[in-house]
């Protein structure tokens, strides 16, 4: 029993190992995307894992280190990658051997009739110690299938991690971005206040002076208070994105601030390279094509459902109903043999999952190849957005120098006497739009900076 236990269970794993298992091989699918993207010719890669140190600002920075530290969906994807590592440490353990001990020490009590009237002893104690062992001999390579789904699904959430991590950070920064150019825009309406309030004094003095009307009066102050209203409205919707920044880091919203400040902002370009770095760079390419690899190896599982499991088991221990001779060899027991379990009717049940576990497999594929085409047309959107972007800022950015001297000119002529304060008032209006409308394109020009990050990976890398 002491060399005969160990000699079975070392040629049993070497039997194990030369026998290939059943199910398909995992191979990963082709893909052949195009040499480059249709909105660009770059192929240097330009992002970082710390991408948001190139916007060259302090304060992101901090923001970032923040949300790595205490983001709960980041803390939630960790623990989901532990549960899945955790899992396949359940799923390894099936390949070794399974020993468990047991003992026992019973008080027995017998009926006096016991055994035709025989019965020669009433009370007696019966004590026990003995060990199992169960093998499963995987010849068809079913635990050897399951081992390999949960290591690819394992890789798989470790990816899902990056994945989360990458969306959060560029997400986080999109919305400081959308804060500090509310910033910029409130900046202008604020300068806005004060030309409004100049030209209300200008109206007023005119009208003591009887050289307008009350209509010019009331129209200036109209458009004032236009103005702090709009001005109120974006300090709304800065308190609001301020808070869903600071559920993002973690903390609650009473006790979060983010400091007004005048804003511009570092735009970096990002070289975007070439569509066969994105089956690298992508974190959510790589979770699909781990869950296809998953997939892959149920298949295996399934169909070694259709042989017979064999398994090695053996017990063994001393059992005596006298302390004292509870270690003779005459207490001692054991028993060791093969155990077979052969599927004769199962009433469609192992067919039924073997069709479940390729269309699995099938569908797996499917979300494989869209995330691939997803991923490369994310990266060609946010280029062609970008390049549209730089092209309109530029026109933005000349709509407002001319509505800016069309007003001072539109004040000038009012001041003299030769037009209305209606041409002012339009005048003024338009110039505000046009500068708002410049510092929002200047804005988006930076969440697309962003988005373009995303869509490239956001600094992952296989």
């Amino acid at each position: 029993m002491k060399f005969l236990l160990p000699s079975l269970v070392t040629g049993s794993a070497l039997l194990v190992m030369s026998c290939a298992p059943v199910g398909p091989d995992y191979v990963r699918p082709e893909f052949q995307p195009s040499a480059n993207y249709k909105s660009s010719t770059s192929s240097a890669l330009g992002v970082s894992s710390s991408w948001w140190r190139s916007f060259r600002d302090p304060q992101l920075n901090s923001l970032q280190s923040q949300l790595l530290a205490q983001n709960l969906d980041l803390a939630a994807a960790y623990a989901r990658r532990q549960q899945a590592f955790a899992r396949l440490g359940v799923a390894t353990a099936d390949r070794f051997p399974q020993v468990s001990g047991s003992g026992s020490a019973i008080r027995n009590k017998d009926t006096r009739e016991g055994l035709g009237g025989m019965q020669l002893r009433e009370y007696y104690d019966q004590y026990q110690i003995g060990a199992n062992l169960s093998y499963e001999m995987d010849l068809w390579g079913r635990v050897r299938r399951l081992v390999e789904a949960g290591s690819a699904e394992a890789q798989a959430a470790d990816f899902a991690v990056a994945d989360a991590r990458v969306a959060l950070q560029t997400q986080l920064a999109r919305q400081y971005f959308a804060l500090r150019f509310l910033d910029a825009e409130m900046a202008t309406l604020e300068g806005e206040v004060k030309t409004r309030q100049d030209n209300v004094k200008i109206t007023d003095d005119r009208l003591e002076a009887g050289l307008t009307s009350e209509l010019d009066s009331a129209r200036a102050k109209s458009e004032l208070a236009n103005v702090r209203a709009e001005l109120l409205s974006l300090k709304g919707s800065r308190a609001q994105l301020e808070n869903s920044i600071a559920v993002l880091l973690g903390k609650q919203a009473s006790s979060f601030r983010i400091t007004r400040r005048a804003y511009t902002g570092y735009l970096p370009r990002i070289p975007a390279g070439v569509p066969s770095g994105l089956l690298y760079r992508r974190p959510d390419v790589a979770v699909a094509e781990r869950k296809l690899a998953s997939a892959t190896a149920r298949i295996g599982v399934a169909q070694a459902e259709r042989f017979p499991k064999i398994s090695l088991t053996g017990s063994g221990g001393s059992s005596s109903i006298s302390s004292s001779k509870f270690l003779d060899w005459s207490s001692q027991f054991y028993s060791i043999g093969p155990s077979v379990s052969v599927p004769l009717f199962q009433g469609g049940r192992i067919k039924s999952g073997i069709r479940l576990s390729k269309a699995e497999r099938a569908e797996a594929l499917a979300s494989y190849q869209k995330t691939t085409l997803n991923a490369i047309a994310d990266v060609e959107s946010a280029l062609a957005n970008l390049r549209a972007l730089r092209a309109e800022a530029q026109a933005r950015k000349q709509s407002a120098d001319f509505a800016s001297r069309t007003y001072d000119l539109s004040v000038f002529r009012y001041k003299e006497g030769v037009t209305s304060y209606l041409d002012v008032a339009d005048a003024q209006r338009e110039r505000l739009n046009a500068k708002r409308a410049a510092v929002q394109t200047r804005g988006r020009q930076f969440s697309a900076t962003v988005q373009l990050i995303q869509a490239l990976g956001g600094g992952f890398s296989k």
